[in-house]
């Protein structure tokens, strides 16, 4: 009797063992599915926004205007994009996310050599153009994909404007941009000192007369990073 009773036992913990190993199983499982949608909700929930400032948008451009000619200008189904907007707008769909293009009050020429004098004296005067829109809601993103031209070997004054209007701090800027040279140039450095608590990332720089080429790359960089 007591055999049968020590049988009895000793089956009744090892299932006991094991439903408790299965219930280990299930919750680890569980954790794991649960911080694998979390990270998806991240990315595609609204937790990133990508921001750009770019020619088209800022500039008046007459409907028969030329984007063949230009290295900044770009039609896609018939719709003219500028390069950095391009690049925004892949970073978005990779990471699911909203655009948020940074406009100015005053439109800049359509003519490329004056914008490009216009936007030399805008830096020589350190000045800072308004802005028509605001980003709301800033506190609720985590990770802001920047796009801009690189401009004199720095940021446009516009873009400026932007970091003035808000605080960074906690959150990663992942910097895209668009040169004819110069690459990144001291865009980085100065992004870190006007948001010093924020990670600033150097993503990738791009030609201007190649980004069509380069929406790949651009996709390939949000999913890995």
């Amino acid at each position: 009797m007591k055999r049968l009773t020590a049988i009895i036992t000793a089956a009744c913990m090892a299932f006991s063992l094991s439903a408790c190993g299965n219930v280990q199983n299930s919750t680890s499982n569980q954790t794991e599915s649960k911080a694998t949608v979390s990270s998806n909700t991240a990315k595609a929930g609204g937790k990133a926004i990508s921001v750009y400032f770019s020619r088209v948008g800022n500039t008046e451009f007459p409907d028969d205007v030329d984007a063949i000619s230009s290295a900044t200008l770009n039609r896609k189904n018939g719709e003219l994009k500028g390069n950095a907007q391009l690049i925004a707008e892949w970073a978005a769909d990779e990471a699911g996310c909203e655009t948020f293009e940074i406009v100015t009050e005053e439109s800049y020429p359509s003519d490329y050599d004056q914008t490009v004098d216009f936007a030399k004296e805008e830096q020589t005067q350190n000045k800072r153009p308004a802005l028509k829109n605001a980003l709301k809601n800033v506190e609720n993103y985590n990770t802001v994909y920047l796009t801009f031209p690189n401009w004199w070997a720095d940021m446009p004054m516009a873009v400026y404007s932007f970091f003035d209007s808000y605080d960074f701090s906690g959150k990663t800027i992942n910097v895209f941009i668009t040169h004819e040279g110069s690459g990144f140039s001291r865009t980085i450095d100065t992004i870190r000192e006007l948001e010093p608590n924020a990670v600033v990332t150097e993503a990738v720089a791009v030609r201007g007369g190649n980004v069509s080429n380069e929406e790949n790359t651009i996709r390939e960089w949000v999913k890995s990073h």
